[in-house]
């Protein structure tokens, strides 16, 4: 950061960023539509039949990729499952997720 810029200066920006580009999607969508997002561009958009081939390749690809997402979390997820267990039961560890109560006088 520039000196004499804060951490509020720097909010701001971002949030001045945000917004703008919020509002240059939100334009793009009123205007053309979502469809807009998922058709090819200039090379692709040319043959009647590889324009929508190309789209649904797009599409395939970012359903695959979410999927590939969704398989990774389930794996992380049975890993800490797995290393709680480890601890909790074999190596006798007491893990709780409780939030302890302040002592009542």
């Amino acid at each position: 950061m520039a000196s004499g810029a804060t951490w509020q200066d720097a909010f701001g920006d971002f949030s001045h960023q945000a917004q703008d580009w919020y509002s240059a999607f939100a334009k793009h969508a009123r205007d053309r539509g979502l469809r807009a997002f998922v058709e090819p561009v200039d090379p692709y958009n040319r043959s009647r039949f590889l324009s929508p081939a190309v789209a649904a390749a797009g599409v395939v690809g970012v359903v695959l990729l979410g999927g590939v997402v969704v398989a990774a979390s389930v794996i992380a997820a049975a890993a800490l499952f797995a290393v709680i267990f480890l601890l909790s039961e074999i190596f006798g560890y007491d893990l709780s997720l409780v939030v302890p109560s302040p002592p009542t006088a």
